[in-house]
């Protein structure tokens, strides 16, 4: 699927970013603006996005980590994920406090289950999932 960049939700730069629609878990109604970061290893969420999706965090150990050189605590967790119609299951590590409006799709959470084409010079990126 070919998809163009699209400006960060929230108070942000007008800067285009190549952002993907995912589906999480339960929540197959309203897809979460997700910026493509190919310098994070995993998938980080905000912690809201589970509590909506009905994914229970009760006993999963809580550990620190930094998002955007921010301290968050995070609760890591396989989660069904869906891009368009296709879907895979993927740990996704919610976080508190997430004072951003966009989720981060990682390596290991995302681009090693689909081929990306960057074309940051017409603003745009073609997504192909892998077949592996």
């Amino acid at each position: 699927m070919k998809i163009g960049f699209r400006s960060l939700p929230g108070p942000a730069e007008d800067v285009r970013r190549p952002l993907v629609d995912v589906k999480v878990g339960g929540l197959d109604d309203a897809a979460l603006a997700c910026l493509l970061d190919t310098g994070s290893l995993h998938n980080r969420f905000a912690a809201w996005v589970a509590r909506e999706a009905g994914i229970d965090l009760d006993g999963i150990q809580p550990h620190s980590i930094g998002v955007g050189g921010r301290p968050v605590i995070a609760r890591t967790t396989v989660v069904s994920l869906a891009v368009g119609s296709h879907r895979w299951e993927a740990p996704v590590a919610f976080c508190e406090p997430w004072p951003w409006d966009f989720q981060l799709l990682g390596q290991q959470g995302f681009l090693r289950f689909f081929r990306v084409v960057l074309d940051a010079a017409d603003y745009r990126m073609e997504i192909t999932p892998n077949r592996r």
